[in-house]
C-alpha cells in the first residue's frame, strides 16, 4: 500500500501538519534539531517537510537557521480569528461605538507573537495610522499592547516586555515604561482606570485609548482601541469618548459571559 493513502487519508499531509503544529505550539523559532526531538522524527525526514512548508510560505527559515511561521500561516490564523463567532457577534456594538465616537477603531486578539490587529474601522476625519489588519502591535508604546500587558499573566507578559526593552536598548531608543518597576506602576493605573492610553507615543499627533473585553473565564478575549488626532480624541479618563469606549467594552463582556 502506498504511504500516501491510509484509511482514506493522506499520511504525508498529516505528518506535514504535525510539523506545522510543532512550529505553532512553540512560542519562538526552532532549530531543525529541536523540531526533530519534539516530533521524535529523524532530522532528514523533518527537513523534507519543512522545505515544503517553506516553499508554500507556511514556514520560513531565519538568518540564524531557525524555522518560524511563514506569512501564509499567519494569514490562515488571521482568517480564522476574523471568523470567530464572538467577534462576529460583537460587530453591531462595535459599529455602534464607531458611530458614537467617530474615531478609528482597532480590534486586536492575543497571539504568541503579541497583539494581532484583526479589524480596523476607518474614522471620517483623517488620521495617520500605519498599523493595519495583520499588524503585530508593540507591547510598550501602543495602547493595545499596554492593555494586554496589564491584564495577561506575568509569565506571558514579562518575557515579551524584556525582549522589547532589550531591542530598544540595542537601538539606543528610549521607551516608556523603561523597566519592570515602571511598568508595574503603569499596570496599576490601567487596572484602576480600566483603559490604557498613549499620546503620540507610536505616531506623532495621534492619541489612542484601548480597553479589554473579557470572556466568561475572566480572560481578555480581545481589545478595542480608539485612535484619533490629539485635538479630537482626549485620553482623559472622564472624557466622553473614553467613557463610551469603556461602556461598550463592559457591555460586550456581559454579552460574552
Amino acid at each position: 500500500m502506498s504511504e500516501e493513502k491510509v484509511q482514506g487519508g493522506v499520511q504525508s499531509l498529516e505528518v506535514g501538519l504535525n510539523v506545522l503544529d510543532a512550529l505553532i505550539a512553540h512560542r519562538t523559532p526552532m532549530m531543525l534539531k529541536e523540531l526533530s526531538e519534539k516530533l521524535s522524527m529523524h532530522p532528514a525526514k523533518v527537513h523534507r517537510y519543512v522545505v515544503s512548508l517553506v516553499r508554500m510560505d507556511y514556514a520560513k527559515q531565519l538568518d540564524d537557521g531557525r524555522y518560524a511561521l511563514g506569512d501564509q500561516a499567519w494569514r490562515l490564523g488571521l482568517s480564522c480569528i476574523q471568523r470567530t463567532d464572538i467577534i462576529q457577534a460583537a460587530q453591531p456594538m462595535i459599529y455602534a461605538l464607531h458611530r458614537e465616537i467617530n474615531c478609528g477603531l482597532q480590534i486586536s486578539k492575543w497571539t504568541s507573537q503579541g497583539p494581532l490587529v484583526v479589524q480596523w474601522i476607518e474614522p471620517d476625519q483623517p488620521v495617520s495610522v500605519i498599523t493595519r489588519v495583520g499588524s503585530i502591535m508593540p507591547m510598550l508604546n501602543s495602547a493595545t499592547g499596554r492593555t494586554f500587558a496589564a491584564f495577561l499573566p506575568e509569565a506571558i507578559v514579562r518575557p515579551m516586555l524584556d525582549k522589547e526593552w532589550q531591542q530598544r536598548q540595542a537601538l539606543g531608543q528610549p521607551v516608556n515604561p523603561a523597566n519592570w518597576e515602571e511598568f508595574q506602576n503603569m499596570k496599576s493605573s490601567i487596572e484602576a482606570i480600566g483603559a490604557a492610553t498613549v499620546s503620540g507615543d507610536l505616531l506623532a499627533g495621534v492619541n489612542a485609548v484601548s480597553v479589554p473585553v473579557f470572556n466568561r473565564l475572566g480572560e481578555v478575549e480581545f481589545c478595542i482601541a480608539a485612535l484619533g488626532s490629539e485635538t479630537y480624541l482626549s485620553v482623559e479618563p472622564n472624557s466622553a469618548k473614553v467613557q463610551a469606549l469603556k461602556t461598550t467594552a463592559q457591555a460586550l463582556t456581559a454579552f460574552i459571559a
